[in-house]
């Protein structure tokens, strides 16, 4: 993979990793403080962890194709640096309190899934959608 379809596919997930992130502090803070209000700044938050989110993934890069056991090494790395990283931003921007540490890593893990999932699905439609191009041209030849 390219360097430059790496990125494009880094830009899709981090407008997925927003949505989840809005969906996320909406259905968390309706649970855990449903009086609160916010200022306009609380819109920056879900862009912020948007690219907390992506960082990890360079972890992910490679010029040549990684093998199974390679890629699931690097997924769980990724993972684990992308906990450490938003639990810890969020601690010291004062955003999350220590008490609801459990509920947040378990909702960075449903986000980091669902990313997965919907990139998943967005490559299978696209790899489905080059095999019928593929089979259309060997017949035309």
């Amino acid at each position: 993979m390219s360097f430059n379809e790496f990125l494009r596919k880094r830009l899709i997930s981090y407008f997925i990793i927003v949505t989840g992130v809005t969906l996320l502090i909406g259905v968390v803070g309706i649970q855990y403080e449903p009086d609160r209000k916010f200022g306009y700044e609380a819109f920056f938050s879900p862009l912020i962890f948007g690219l907390i989110g992506v960082i990890p993934s360079l972890a992910t890069y490679s010029n040549k194709e990684l093998t199974l056991k390679q890629m699931i090494l690097r997924k769980v790395v990724q993972f684990f640096v992308l906990e450490v990283m938003i639990l810890t931003f969020g601690c010291i921007m004062g955003i999350m309190k220590t008490d609801i540490l459990g509920t947040m890593a378990l909702s960075i893990f449903a986000v980091f899934v669902a990313v997965h999932i919907i990139e998943w699905l967005i490559d299978n439609k696209r790899a489905e959608k080059l095999t019928l191009e593929l089979k259309a041209f060997q017949k035309s030849q």
